[in-house]
């Protein structure tokens, strides 16, 4: 008997041992809220992912680096914060953790962040990648995207098309843009220890233009002296001509989403000018504020807006949701992936009252310059 219990010991002391070995050597990584996640072995790098679970406009570019790193065999960690205080000790946590590299897509909430983590970032001379130019003024080392400027005067095509040239939405194809370029913070690419020249030439077969930048709050607005891109309401356009309102509600105070309010008014100002309209906006921002963006909403219903456009996914999905029986047409801006949201059934067919523009992310494209030799 006494053999028997020895032998039976000796067996749970092996399993215990083999679930431990097994634990140990798995392909896992633990993130900042202790859930595993799925990564690879390659010991020369570790990617900190640095996003807001909870914005819409996150997960999908998220999922796809994770899937992209994990073919590549290179560890990434998630790190996650939905205030600017949560993000700010989220950073802390990946510099502690001895990341070599930072990534975040078109994330509002890491936006809101970003003057308040670049300095520890560069300071630990962890470059920090991210899905907009605005992020590479704000002091991150490169932001990588779209033209948003551009992106606002083709959303105000799309307003005017559909106002004054009755085009459908649910016909009308959401506008999508080539996103090869790099804007580059040359401060924070001197302090992490890169010469730009250097890094620029590297970098130059990943992309369709390199920029350079320095750390501001704000772009230089090239429509400064016009004021029709002020971010506020009023009538614009051709005087005393047939008007059409406009809600415009933004989602967040962050350059690139205040640069494609401006160049949408500027756009439709010029259009109107052209063709003898006007259009009246109504502009408000709700702060990532769901109940006063609920609220904004509600009050562009009231003023019997004719057209509401909603900037970042969000402010989207509210308004498809609001207009689902009075049918208003909606045409968003910077939403990175209208299909997975559910606002349109395709980019060809949107097949309901929203279309839009969209800043989608090409991932692949962005792991090329953060895993560049």
């Amino acid at each position: 008997m006494k053999n028997i219990k020895k032998i039976i010991a000796v067996l749970l002391a092996l399993v215990i041992v083999a679930a431990a070995f097994a634990a140990c050597s798995g392909n896992t990584a633990t993130d900042t809220d202790g859930a595993d996640t799925d990564a690879a072995t390659d010991s020369a790098q570790l990617i900190g992912l640095l996003y807001d679970a909870g914005q819409d406009a996150s997960t999908g570019a998220i999922e796809a680096a994770k899937a992209y790193l994990d073919e590549k065999g290179v560890a990434y960690k998630e790190y996650t914060g939905t205030t600017v205080d949560e993000v700010s000790l989220a950073v802390d946590s990946a510099i502690a953790d001895g990341v070599t590299a930072i990534f975040t897509p078109t994330d509002n909430t890491i936006m809101t962040a970003e003057l308040t983590i670049y300095e520890k970032l560069a300071e630990a001379k962890i470059p920090h990648f991210t899905g907009a130019d605005s992020f590479a003024l704000n002091g991150a080392f490169l932001g990588y995207g779209v033209d948003y400027a551009n992106l606002g005067k083709e959303t105000a095509d799309m307003v005017y098309d559909i106002l004054v040239n009755g085009a459908d939405p649910a016909t009308t194809p959401v506008k999508t843009f080539d996103n090869g370029t790099a804007t580059i913070n040359t401060e924070i690419c001197e302090a992490i220890g890169y010469d730009f020249d250097e890094i620029s030439a590297k970098y130059e077969p990943f992309c369709q233009a390199i920029k350079p930048i320095t750390t501001a709050e704000a772009f230089e607005d090239e429509n400064a002296d016009n004021p029709a891109a002020e971010l506020a309401s009023g009538t614009i356009g051709a005087e005393g001509a047939a008007t059409y309102k406009v809600g415009i509600c933004n989602y967040v105070d962050d350059a690139s989403l205040n640069q494609i309010v401006s160049n949408i008014k500027v756009q439709l100002d010029t259009l109107g000018k052209e063709n003898n309209v006007a259009f009246e906006i109504v502009y408000d921002n709700c702060n990532a504020d769901s109940n006063v963006m609920g609220q904004i909403i509600e009050n562009f219903a009231a003023d019997k807006v004719d057209l509401m456009v909603g900037v970042a996914t969000p402010v989207a999905m509210a308004m498809q949701s609001a207009t689902e029986e009075s049918g208003t047409p909606v045409v968003f801006a910077a939403v990175s992936d209208p299909i997975s949201t559910e606002l349109v059934a395709s980019l060809e067919a949107p097949g309901s009252n929203v279309t839009g523009t969209s800043d989608y992310l090409d991932t692949e494209s962005i792991f090329n310059l953060i895993l560049a030799e």
